[in-house]
């Protein structure tokens, strides 16, 4: 009895560290672009948890609106990282390198999200725009800091 519990154990602690030398338990490697979109990966440096995110674009004269918000009606937390991504077939046959202008605006209370990105005038805070060239197939970083008190920012980090 105690010779098969010995090699279940050992079975059990060889299929462990097969996993873990393989990596299919998981992976710690970021997410990248596929070749047909751009990716951005957006790290919140705030003092405060925020309700929404509100993400505007005009990519080649393409414009275009979405968003962020937690699916469990959650803040998002001051020190999250965003992933947001523009998918080349959503666009009239765009080259493979493009002019991208983001505009964010921070909502500061949790509201349900809805298509027109219209919620209570208090709790929106925009910010300034910030535009670049982007590559099809490329991960951008950007950073938004600040608070509600004193404004708050983005800073284009170029390609991750």
């Amino acid at each position: 009895m105690l010779k098969k519990a010995g090699t279940a154990i050992l079975v059990c602690t060889m299929a462990l560290l097969a996993v873990g030398i393989t990596g299919c338990g998981g992976s710690n490697e970021k997410p990248r672009a596929a070749d047909n979109e751009i990716m951005l990966v957006i790290k919140l440096d705030l003092k405060e948890d925020i309700g929404l995110l509100v993400i505007d674009h005009v990519l080649d004269g393409n414009e275009g609106s979405g968003g962020v918000s937690n699916a469990d009606r959650s803040m998002i937390k001051r020190d999250d990282t965003l992933y947001w991504t523009f998918d080349k077939r959503n666009y009239d046959d765009p080259s493979d390198t493009v002019d991208l202008t983001l505009r964010f605006t921070v909502v500061t209370e949790y509201c349900d999200p809805n298509y027109d990105n219209i919620y209570p005038e208090e709790f929106m805070i925009p910010i300034e725009a910030v535009s670049f060239s982007a590559d099809f197939g490329g991960t951008y970083c950007v950073t938004i800091a600040g608070d509600k008190t004193d404004g708050y920012h983005t800073v284009l980090n170029e390609r991750e």
